[in-house]
């Protein structure tokens, strides 16, 4: 009963967070997809980024590595972590997906590459840190404020994008072995 009503909660808490014009139910009879306030906001972090990577500095150098790492870490995610929130509307209303074998395949994978993907994270921070040390010389203040977005969204992630994904697999294999029980 647990797992039930953290997932309710996660619901509730990540169909609040919406803009109004985002609050959408997505219908697929296919895969599902990530949500698009997460894919935005992936394309919002890397934006930032590549427009540190014109810094004509050490800067500017760091960010061109620290770009390359976020591009594939947010790919991954995309792959197969963040598709599963896709189905939260769809749940919520008490539904079971067609493709739920699928999608118990991605959240499988999420959990075998969690420690991956959480190493991926410190990668990423360790790359942040070394951009921070450098832009203090050449005096870009707007690297220590994306800094704080960063760190926040990878928080998000590990504190309830991972967790909620995981869950929604558990979920979706007590409903599937009860379904054919």
């Amino acid at each position: 009963m647990k797992p039930y009503c953290i997932l309710s909660f996660l619901i509730l808490l990540i169909s609040q967070c919406r803009l109004k014009e985002q609050n959408y139910i997505t219908q697929f009879p296919g895969k599902p997809e990530t949500p698009s306030s997460i894919k935005r906001e992936h394309e919002q972090l890397l934006e930032h980024v590549q427009a540190f990577t014109l810094f004509q500095d050490s800067a500017g150098l760091v960010a061109i590595k620290l770009h390359e790492i976020m591009e594939h870490h947010f790919q991954e995610e995309e792959d197969y972590v963040l598709p599963p929130l896709g189905l939260l509307p769809l749940l919520a209303g008490g539904q079971l997906p067609e493709n739920s074998r699928e999608i118990i395949g991605l959240t499988d994978k999420l959990q075998s590459q969690l420690s991956h993907l959480n190493a991926e994270h410190q990668l990423i921070k360790a790359h942040m840190d070394e951009m921070l040390k450098t832009s203090a010389a050449f005096n870009h203040p707007e690297i220590k404020e994306f800094e704080k977005q960063l760190l926040q969204h990878a928080k998000v992630e590990e504190e309830i994008y991972f967790p909620a994904a995981l869950v929604i697999g558990e979920n979706l294999k007590v409903k599937t072995q009860s379904k054919h029980e």
